[in-house]
């Protein structure tokens, strides 16, 4: 059954996402614009974050590359063991962070400043200390999450950085929250039952990203460990190894089709021919989003499967305390 149907708490926080993605353009209106100003034309633009956080940046340095014709690189976590680059005037810095409190970021975004590069910070506590520290914040607007996984700031964060990169119009924009809202309402028994995924698949626009994210989410809901791959990455190795694989897919894609035919695969997809037909907002830089949203719903169910309470905070916190 769709998220709706049960009484988690993480399924109302993923049940809010239609009405948080539907308000971020208009929320962060004059915010964008000034995002755009300081990253359009940019030689190369610098992006950080942890965890669900550092998946969204991935995703949206793809975008960057693609619609706005930015190369971004996405640092490692920071820590005090990880070499970063100097910052310089002329790379500024996109630090994404759902608290907007982890202290590795905020302490990256001061030191970015200090070298004179400017810094986007996209987090949800527009109050945060790392809004302190940027010259320009993106507010999520999500309002507080119920449990430790993110989920709907996730994809406040990813929409965020897909209309950083080129602005979506008001019909678009209306048409991808309604595929949100078509999608937490599937039922996910036809890729739910007998053994868990071994690993995770996607295809499309930051594929690698899309299928890390959601193996985070299996950790994170149902304790489960599960690899994640982008499907080409897949071939080259991991499909070596028998076991289940749960693959969100893109019928355009002729490596996708491929392994949908091959056994032990559960499909996901926008085509009637997966096990589970998904919709598609039309958009390929904006599907990504979508198959995040759907990787929620299934490792969600997943949990209930396994009997895991998909609430338990398994010994994680919201605000990462590196060193």
């Amino acid at each position: 059954m769709g998220t709706g149907a049960t009484s988690s708490r993480v399924a109302a926080d993923m049940a809010d996402q239609p009405a948080v993605l539907e308000q971020v353009a208009e929320r962060n209106d004059g915010a964008l614009a000034a995002a755009r100003e300081i990253v359009g034309g940019r030689g190369v633009v610098r992006m950080a974050g942890i965890g669900s956080s550092r998946r969204a940046a991935g995703y949206g340095g793809q975008v960057l590359d693609l619609l706005a014709d930015t190369p971004a690189t996405v640092f490692p976590a920071p820590g005090a063991g990880v070499a970063l680059p100097a910052f310089r005037p002329g790379h500024p810095l996109i630090v994404v962070s759902q608290s907007g409190r982890t202290p590795s970021l905020v302490d990256l975004a001061w030191r970015a400043r200090s070298r004179g590069a400017d810094v986007v910070a996209v987090t949800n506590d527009r109050s945060s200390l790392l809004a302190d520290a940027a010259t320009v914040t993106l507010d999520c607007g999500a309002g507080a999450e119920r449990v430790v996984a993110a989920t709907k700031s996730v994809t406040a964060q990813m929409l965020l950085l897909r209309m950083l990169a080129r602005p979506l119009g008001a019909d678009d924009l209306e048409a991808f929250v309604a595929a949100v809202r078509a999608t937490l309402e599937l039922d996910m028994d036809p890729v739910v039952g007998g053994p868990p995924p071994d690993g995770i698949v996607c295809a499309g626009v930051a594929a690698g990203w899309v299928a890390g994210e959601i193996a985070l989410k299996f950790a994170e809901m149902a304790g489960a460990r599960v690899t994640s791959d982008e499907v080409v990455e897949h071939f080259h190795g991991p499909t070596a190894v028998r076991g289940s694989i749960l693959a969100l897919l893109d019928p355009d894609d002729p490596n996708s089709m491929e392994l949908a035919g091959r056994q032990g695969v559960r499909t996901v997809g926008p085509e009637r021919r997966f096990d589970l037909t998904t919709p598609a907002t039309g958009d390929t830089t904006l599907d990504p989003i979508l198959r995040v949203v759907i990787g929620q719903c299934i490792a969600h169910a997943w949990a209930l499967e396994l009997r895991q309470n998909p609430d338990a905070t398994r010994g994680l916190r919201k605000v990462t305390e590196t060193k």
